[in-house]
Formats: structure tokens, C-alpha cells, sequence
């Protein structure tokens, strides 16, 4: 460890101790940034907002990296049952969202760890590179387990492109960093608010069909290479004197990664089989949800009490578990709610209301808009006056949430005006919630670990994600597979349909392919029609059994907000660090000699 001005601070290279004393690491520190300076190009500081040039453009060439994966996370989901249409059909089709989501929450803590400790620009190169090669593995895919593959480098590289959200944090002050996360969430208005209806209009009016998608993602990932390597210039990572990146690399935490690894794919790739591949009482199902959470205990443990230089800083937790452990509890729960929101809106839609992919992608505005206006008044209002204190804002948002998902449980077929208003106030709470708590988890956590906090937050989200998306799953196919034939048969039976065509007619009514079920024998447009009408009612039971599922996590949600402990005194005027070609003010040279600042990259 290290003293500085009588405080002690963790060495500045994980897995390595600083040489000399604390002094001497400090002014090694100024030496180096002032160096920085002076090898840089010379920037006007007094540019718009008071922002340089400089940062400016390296602000916007993050805004794109993550619009990259928004855009790209946002339509695929809505097209996926369109996906597997073309490519199947299959029954594991949701794997294409699960295997994304399992993929990006691995990536996610070794992208923010590894960048605090080896600088960010790499992680953006090389993870926006993964991220092009799986899109063009996408485009080129001619089967559904082709996607599935591709999505995985896609989740891969997502990883480190939502490296945005840590590293556009440190470029402004911390009383900024609300918003900083507030303009994320503008930039990517366009593809929050209308992917689902762009992914959908592909779908219905382009010959390539879900293809376009991912063109449009080669692009973006093609202008995030280029923007981030020419206008994002960061810090490089700092070497202490006589020691190399590779033994850098050595003296990582690689048997903690490990466990972290095994552990979240282990227990996602189980829950994913459950219900589909195998039964949920099956091995197959058991023996890696088992292993997976044996090796998540393991890596607490070996955390703890044996890791010399843990990959997740104790700083991060000891003392700060209602500053940041519980916002972990909160993420998941928010993950559970985006996710499922993305997947599960278009699929709603088919089963409760209609079928044709524009209305469906209209339909999807009013959640994208509450999510947007959510997002962005949550960035600009925490902390920023009585009763918006960052406990508060996290309050509010659970309640929200809770609300629409008790009034969700209410739906019919014939209130689909309810369910668009419902749709706008949860995600307007999530919205408000999630940039909220990324600006928390910021402020508590200390610089130097800023892009493993933001992104271990990330992580979980994710990982609240794939096992709502598995969860939810699981409760509409097995509903479907134990309503759908009672119900129909009822309706269209005394109509005069064979009871020998059922087992045919209700996979092509639930599929949307009327015009083949109209095919069969003595099979009529209103025995169709009825049939319909019955498989609407199927859907309604088994999303109301969803959002049953969905109000216990959001309750458990609101009871923990109440003990979230309000960190806005911690809005400042600090930096965490400045751009290489970047000529700063006075102003901040003086904060960053003061101290305030313990970044090391």
C-alpha cells in the first residue's frame, strides 16, 4: 500500500506492488500526466459547455460504441421469433437472446477490470472487432445454431463497448456523471424508442428480412472502430519500472476469473435448458445449475479469504453495503425488466393482441419513449435537490415498477390501451432506475476502480436478464403447452373441426401461419378464426402468470430501495482523468494535483 497526504490507497496495479515510496508514486503520477500534456495536441478548453474539442469527440466516439450495442440488442430482439421462421423453426430460438446475454455477462467484469488495470482504447479496438466479426457471422447465418454462435461474439464484444458507460463517467466531474449517463441515453433515443418497430418494418418490407439488422450493425461497428481510434485517447496503462505487461498479466487473479466464468455460464446454461432441452428435474437441467452456483460460492470464498490481489477489489464491498452491494440486488431485478421487456413485448403482442410486425412495432413506442424520458430525467434529477436524493430516485422507480406490473396482471385481449400505458410507466421506472443506479455505483466506488464497478453492475443486470428471459420462457411455453389444446379444442371442435387436426392446427395457429392451417381438412376461416380467438385467451393466462412472477421481484425491489443510503454528497467537482491530447484549464490541473483523482490508467 501506499500513503498519500496521510491516506492510504491500494497500489495502482492490481497483482503488483507500487515501487518506492508513496511520495514518489505520486510524482511519478503528475510527472505523467503532465508529460502527457506536452506530447499531446494542444486542445481549446473553453469549447461548447466548457468542455475541450477533445473530449467532445471523445464523448462521441463512446455515445457510439454504445448506441452500437443498443441498436443492435434492441432489434434482434424483437425479430427473433422472425428469425427462427426463416431459419427453423426450432424450439430453442430463444437461445439466440440467452446466449448473447450469458456471453456480455462474462464480458462484462473482465472488460472493467481488465481496463483498470490495462487502459480502456484496447478493450474498445479489440472488443469492437469481436462484435463485427459475429454481426458478419450473423448476416451470412443460414440456420438458427449459426446465430446462436454469432451472438455469443456479439456478446463478447458488447462487453467491452459498454466499457462507454464507465469511461464517459471519468471524463466529466462527478456531479456531472448524472448527466453524462443522460446524454447515453439520448444518443440512443433512436433504437430505445424504434427498434422494435425498425426491426419489425425489415422483417415485413425489405427482401434480405432480418438480415438488414445486421448490416446496419456492421456499419455501426465499422464508424465505432474508426471514431474510437482517432478521437477517444485515454491515458495509456502505466508500467511499473522493471516489470512488463506479460508479467502484469501473470500476476492477474486468473483462478477468480475462473471460478466467475464457470460460475455465471454454468448456472445460465442450466436454467436456459430447463423447460426446453430437458425437463427442469432432469440432470441436464440440475447437474449445471449445481456446478455453476459451486463455483460462484468457490469464488466468493476464494475472494475473501485467499486471493493476494482479488479480482474484486474488497474495497468495492467492505462497508458499502448499502452503497453498492445492494444496488447489485436492485440491478438484477432492473435486468429482469429490460431484458424481458425487449424479448417478451413483441411476443405479448402476438399471443394477446395481433400479429402484423408494424402494428407490433408502433405498438413498442410507448415503453421506448418511457424508457428514454426515464432515463434521461433520472441522469439529470439525482441529486440535484429535496427529495431527489439518490435513495429517493431508486424508491420511486421500484414503485413505479411494482404498479404497472400489479395493473399488467389485469390485461385482457381487450385492454390493449392499458397495456400501452403500463408499458410507458414501468419502463419510465426502469429507465429512471438503471441510470441512477450506474451513477451510484460510480460515486461510491474510487476511481481507479470505476470500469470493474460500472461494469460488474452491468454484468448482473445482464445476468438478471437471461434468467427472467429463462424464467418467463419457461412459464409461456409450458402454459401454452398445457392450455392451448384444452382451449382451442372447446372453441373449434363443436364447430365442426376433426379432433384429429388439433395437434397440426394449434402449431400453425400459434406460429401465425393461417393461411397453412386453412389447408387442412374441413378446416374453415372461422374455425380458424376461432382458434385464434381461443389462443388469445392461452396468451392472456400465461403472461398473467408472468407478471405474478415479475411483482415479486419488483416488491422485493421497493423494500430493499428503502435501504439504499444516499450518496449525493459525493457529487464534486473531481475528474478522474484526462485525455492524453487534451490541454486542460488551471482549474483542472489544480483538482488533478489535489489528490481527489486515483486513476492509474
Amino acid at each position: 500500500m501506499a500513503e498519500v497526504n496521510g491516506r492510504t490507497l491500494e497500489p495502482p496495479y492490481r497483482g503488483l506492488s507500487v515501487i518506492g515510496d508513496g511520495n514518489k508514486a505520486r510524482a511519478t503520477q503528475l510527472e505523467h500526466a503532465s508529460s502527457s500534456d506536452s506530447n499531446g495536441v494542444q486542445e481549446d478548453s473553453n469549447g461548447i459547455g466548457g468542455i475541450s474539442r477533445a473530449k467532445w469527440l471523445a464523448i462521441i466516439a463512446l455515445c457510439l460504441s454504445y448506441t452500437t450495442t443498443v441498436q443492435q440488442n434492441a432489434c434482434t430482439a424483437a425479430i427473433v421469433k422472425h428469425i427462427d421462421a426463416e431459419l427453423g423453426p426450432t424450439n430453442y430460438y430463444n437461445w439466440i437472446l440467452s446466449a448473447y446475454s450469458i456471453s456480455v455477462s462474462v464480458a462484462l467484469p473482465l472488460a472493467g477490470g481488465l481496463s483498470d488495470i490495462f487502459g480502456r482504447k484496447p478493450f474498445f479496438l479489440v472488443g469492437t472487432l469481436i462484435a463485427l466479426v459475429g454481426t458478419v457471422v450473423a448476416l451470412a447465418a443460414q440456420n438458427v445454431p449459426m446465430i446462436i454462435a454469432a451472438m455469443v461474439l456479439k456478446g463478447i464484444g458488447a462487453g467491452s463497448q459498454q466499457l462507454a458507460l464507465a469511461a464517459i463517467g471519468e471524463l466529466v466531474e462527478n456531479r456531472q456523471r448524472g448527466n453524462a449517463q443522460a446524454a447515453l441515453d439520448i444518443v440512443t433515443l433512436p433504437w430505445s424508442i424504434f427498434g422494435p418497430l425498425t426491426g419489425n418494418a425489415m422483417v415485413k418490407y425489405q427482401k434480405l428480412s432480418f438480415r438488414i439488422n445486421f448490416i446496419v450493425g456492421i456499419g455501426l461497428n465499422v464508424l465505432t472502430l474508426v471514431a474510437i481510434q482517432f478521437w477517444y485517447h485515454p491515458p495509456p496503462a502505466r508500467l511499473v519500472p522493471g516489470v512488463t505487461k506479460k508479467q502484469r498479466l501473470a500476476a492477474l487473479d486468473w483462478i477468480g476469473v475462473l471460478f466467475m466464468a464457470f460460475g455465471i455460464v454454468l448456472t445460465l446454461m442450466g436454467l436456459a435448458f430447463g423447460g426446453v432441452q430437458f425437463p427442469w428435474s432432469s440432470p441436464g437441467t440440475i447437474a449445471p445449475v449445481v456446478l455453476g452456483i459451486m463455483s460462484l460460492i468457490a469464488l466468493g470464498i476464494w475472494e475473501w479469504k485467499f486471493a493476494k490481489e482479488p479480482f474484486f477489489a474488497h474495497e468495492l464491498f467492505i462497508g458499502k453495503a448499502r452503497t453498492f452491494t445492494i444496488l447489485l440486488l436492485l440491478t438484477f431485478v432492473g435486468g429482469m425488466s429490460l431484458y424481458t421487456a425487449a424479448a417478451f413485448w413483441t411476443q405479448q403482442c402476438q399471443y394477446m393482441f395481433f400479429r402484423d410486425p408494424i402494428k407490433i412495432g408502433v405498438s413498442a413506442i410507448p415503453g421506448g419513449v418511457g424508457g428514454a424520458i426515464g432515463g434521461f430525467l433520472g441522469g439529470i434529477l439525482i441529486g440535484k435537490g429535496p427529495g431527489l436524493g439518490s435513495n429517493n430516485i431508486l424508491i420511486y422507480s421500484s414503485a413505479m415498477k411494482l404498479v404497472s406490473d400489479i395493473v399488467f396482471t389485469t390485461l385482457t385481449p381487450y385492454k390493449f390501451q392499458l397495456a400501452l400505458g403500463m408499458g410507458f410507466l414501468a419502463m419510465f421506472g426502469m429507465g429512471f432506475s438503471l441510470v441512477a443506479l450506474i451513477v451510484c455505483v460510480q460515486l461510491a466506488s474510487e476511481d481507479h476502480h470505476l470500469g470493474l464497478a460500472t461494469l460488474v453492475l452491468g454484468s448482473i443486470r445482464a445476468i438478471g436478464g437471461s434468467v427472467a428471459v429463462t424464467i418467463y420462457s419457461s412459464i409461456l411455453m409450458n402454459t401454452i403447452q398445457e392450455d392451448a389444446g384444452r382451449r382451442v379444442g372447446n372453441r373449434v371442435i363443436p364447430m365442426g373441426a376433426p379432433r384429429s387436426s388439433l395437434p397440426k392446427l394449434i402449431p400453425l395457429l400459434t406460429a401465425g401461419k393461417d393461411s397453412a392451417a386453412l389447408k387442412l381438412p374441413e378446416i374453415t376461416q372461422d374455425i380458424v378464426d376461432a382458434g385464434n380467438e381461443a389462443l388469445k385467451w392461452t396468451g392472456t393466462l400465461a403472461f398473467r402468470r408472468i407478471y405474478y412472477s415479475a411483482c415479486a421481484f419488483s416488491a422485493l425491489a421497493l423494500v430493499a430501495s428503502f435501504f439504499v443510503k444516499d450518496i449525493s454528497h459525493k457529487m464534486t467537482d473531481n475528474v478522474a482523468i484526462r485525455l492524453t491530447n487534451e490541454k486542460g484549464t488551471a482549474r483542472e490541473v489544480r483538482k488533478g494535483e489535489s489528490g481527489n483523482s486515483t486513476s492509474f490508467r
